[in-house]
């Protein structure tokens, strides 16, 4: 080997460096947002609804995007999942779908064909198991590829394929006519640079995870769905009818959008197709106007033009044409679920970046279909709602502003729904509740009497839970034999003469945000918030951390550096990573560089952690006994102070006699001797030790602020420090203080309730005086409440 020297050398280094930076680019422009994959789709789909089928042709155009040179495709087949009681979700399930035992109307996929850049590769399908080893879950297959796909270059699958519909339990499926396709086709994973496919099969307690692309397409369905269909992106030409069916063909992002950059200069893209059909459908359409919400909410605009540090006219976004398909019962309910889909498409465009799509639609599923209800996809979702509903019900406001929502936070901002699901259910759980009280504030607590609400809540329970409890309520006697008698069947007649609402209920208002600290008290520590979705130890523990523990860690971060820091870090994660697919770190680092400020030990406890806290306050406070024992003099000799308290007493009858002088004589002037009498009062007041102490249970750990008030008006806050925590579980803010001449009136720990993890706020404040009245008021209605309730029981009804 030759070695240089001399310029030489320096040229070859020179060339190095350059081969590394080259190359640091190279690693950090996947770290930036860019899709590392694509995925372009082109489907045609016919419909036989005598059978419930599809059947089926796609051609699949990928980009390898990766640095890696690839050897094989991976495919979803999700509704294999449905396929029988012994696939991966059944058995997570229990056999339950949404509480409802599967035994009939299962579903299926299998491919026919399937050529690779002109290869049949039909006899090499692989069925894969990479998250468990049940040999009967077919959700995942792959293939191999004839000659290695290079980095750069481009596979081309067609598939043929067919399908039976499930009946709708999850997501997907049909309910009569009614139809709500999801998950349909055979899908693409997702390749990543070094870990390969990442391809998981579908599990009970997750969701999907696929590349960003296009869609073209056609379905072929009968002619009873004619302009009756719904489906992500546009129609892209006017329906045909031909032989008792109609031909209808979308595209996702529409040719428009295609070739209309975004705010943040990316051409919009989408990673899934989902489309719905229902002869019943009745149309509301109407658009999404920007400016007529930015005048509605000019201080919200100012606000976040501030944070930013943006001009205001900067946050200016597009106008979206809105399509909302409801049942005919729910026909009058169209401007509420246009008003709720602007809400989302406002705030979170306003907060986090433009809905760059030219339209959006809003499904609302069949009587029977619930369980197609609040689901998101690329531009089309489904909501949910009732009869006999009002506004502050948030029926169907928040179930629509939450699934609009998903837009933004999965739609554009595509994160690992299998593994980290909580990236975009709890961030847009917290951004929601951010919109709806903006939008609707309070919301009112109801019950049902015979599906209609009444405005108010019971507060105290009925007898129930056992077989005695529910034989002496008369629900359920349980007799020899297997003889069940009911003598009194709840009903909404009954169940109104029983409880007597209008006398026992009280009225209950919720703000929207505080729900999520509701659903993060009932599991709070099972799990880390980043687990993937079907390591979670039950499906509680995964709802708890998928939604709302992470949003209760976000409007803690809020409450930790600040608005304006908060809506910077979230701001430029949103941009960074839009039609890209980020993972916890990456969000932890974009958030921090966006922020300006390092919170990564934050980050670690929040989320990746069970650390959960209570802080407990306690005070004690005493007036201070007079001077009394030895005291050292100025030349070191101690003397003993006599009798101080007997001296003082003399002291001050001798005060009161001259004071009774001073009065008479102010008497007889006619002077009042009030004024007198309040200063010497003042005088006389007697100094307080305050004792206060704060305590730590659990290990999160952060910054505390103690606020304290006294008798004269005077506050002062006090910080416990994450340092001071970490040597500590307690503190004593006021120890080695003397005495003061000024009384505490009240203390409170996080007094601007920044912080919602505390798991008992009930012992966060102290105040000298108590009120009294509350607790009498709310024992009087639940008095009233057993009251009845006892009576209608002692007499069968009064």
């Amino acid at each position: 080997m030759l070695h240089a020297t001399g310029p030489l050398r320096l040229v070859q280094i020179g060339f190095a460096l350059v081969a590394l930076w080259v190359g640091a680019s190279a690693t950090n422009a996947q770290s930036v947002g860019e899709p590392p994959c694509r995925a372009d789709y082109r489907i045609e789909a016919r419909l036989d609804a005598a059978t419930m089928t599809l059947s089926g042709t796609e051609t699949i155009r990928w980009h390898n995007k990766s640095r890696d040179d690839v050897h094989d495709l991976w495919f979803h087949l999700y509704w294999n999942a449905f396929a029988n009681n012994r696939s991966t979700v059944m058995h997570e399930a229990r056999g339950e779908l949404r509480g409802v035992a599967i035994e009939n109307d299962w579903g299926w996929q299998r491919v026919l064909s399937i050529e690779v850049d002109g290869e049949d590769v039909t006899k090499r399908i692989h069925y894969r198991q990479p998250d468990d080893d049940r040999s009967e879950d077919r959700t995942v297959f792959s293939v191999p590829l004839g000659k290695l796909a290079k980095t750069g270059t481009i596979v081309e699958a067609r598939i043929t394929w067919e399908a039976k519909i499930p009946r709708v339990r999850r997501r997907t499926g049909f309910k009569d006519d009614f139809l709500l396709i999801a998950q349909w086709f055979p899908k693409l994973g997702v390749y990543e640079t070094g870990n390969g496919w990442n391809c998981h099969q579908f599990h009970a307690s997750t969701e999907f995870f696929s590349d960003y692309g296009t869609y073209d397409v056609t379905l072929d369905l009968p002619a009873e769905y004619e302009g009756k269909i719904g489906a992500s992106g546009v129609q892209s030409e006017p329906s045909r009818v031909v032989d008792g069916r109609v031909i209808a063909r979308f595209m996702a992002p529409s040719e428009k959008d295609r070739e209309r950059r975004d705010k943040t200069g990316k051409l919009p893209l989408v990673h899934d197709f989902t489309w719905t059909g229902d002869p019943d459908y009745v149309k509301y359409s109407a658009t999404f106007h920007y400016d007529e919400w930015a005048a509605r909410f000019a201080g919200e605009v100012a606000r976040v033009a501030t944070a930013l540090e943006r001009p205001a006219e900067d946050l200016r976004v597009r106008d979206v044409d809105v399509t909302v398909l409801l049942q005919p019962e729910h026909a009058d309910q169209g401007a509420r679920h246009f008003d709720a889909t602007c809400t989302a498409l406002f705030f979170y465009s306003l907060w986090f970046g433009e809905y760059p799509y030219e339209h959006i639609t809003v499904v609302d599923p069949a009587w029977g279909g619930g369980a197609a209800g609040g689901m998101e996809y690329p531009t089309l979702f489904t909501a949910g709602s009732r009869k006999f509903t009002w506004t502050s019900m948030f029926s169907p406001e928040s179930v629509t502003v939450h699934e609009c929502g998903h837009q933004f936070w999965y739609g554009l901002v595509g994160n690992n729904e299998f593994e980290a699901a909580w990236m975009d259910e709890g961030f847009n759980t917290y951004t929601q509740n951010e919109a709806l009280i903006r939008r609707y504030g309070l919301r009112h607590r109801t019950t049902d009497f015979a599906s209609i609400p009444f405005d108010g809540v019971p507060l105290a329970r009925e007898p129930g839970g056992s077989a005695f409890a529910d034989a002496i309520a008369l629900r359920r006697w349980s007799l020899p034999r297997g003889i069940t008698l009911e003598p009194v069947k709840s009903s909404g007649f009954v169940d109104w003469w029983r409880q007597v609402p209008m006398l026992s209920f009280g009225r209950m208002r919720d703000d929207p945000r505080w729900t999520e600290r509701t659903g993060y008290l009932a599991d709070p520590d099972s799990d880390p918030v980043n687990t993937p979705g079907w390591r979670y130890v039950d499906r509680a523990s995964y709802r708890q951390n998928s939604y709302a523990r992470p949003s209760v860690a976000l409007r803690s971060l809020c409450g930790l550096v600040g608005f304006d820091h908060f809506m910077k870090g979230m701001r430029q994660y949103a941009e960074t990573w839009r039609y890209a697919h980020p993972y916890p770190d990456d969000f932890y680092e974009t958030f921090n560089t966006g922020a300006g400020i390092d919170v990564g030990w934050y980050f670690e406890q929040a989320f990746e952690s069970t650390a959960t806290v209570d802080w407990q306050l306690e005070v004690d406070q005493k007036a201070v006994d007079p001077l009394a024992g030895y005291v050292q003099n100025a030349e070191g000799v101690f003397e003993r102070v006599e009798r101080e308290k007997d001296a003082t007493d003399a002291t001050e009858k001798l005060d009161d006699a001259d004071d009774t002088d001073k009065n008479e004589a102010r008497a007889s002037n006619g002077e009042s001797n009030e004024t007198f009498t309040a200063s010497k009062s003042s005088d006389k007041k007697k100094p307080w030790r305050i004792d206060v102490v704060v305590r730590r249970k659990g290990s999160l750990m952060l910054p505390l602020k103690l606020a304290l008030e006294y008798d004269d008006g005077t506050s002062e806050s006090l910080i416990w420090s994450r340092e001071e925590q970490a040597r500590s579980t307690w503190w004593k803010p006021l120890s080695g203080r003397e005495p003061m001449t000024k009384k505490l009136v009240s203390a409170a720990v996080d007094p601007d309730r920044l912080y919602s993890f505390d798991r008992d706020m009930s012992n966060n404040e102290w105040h000298e005086k108590r009120d009294e009245v509350a607790p009498l008021r709310w024992s009087e209605r639940v008095f009233t409440q057993l009251s009845h309730l006892l009576h209608w029981y002692g007499g069968l009804g009064g």
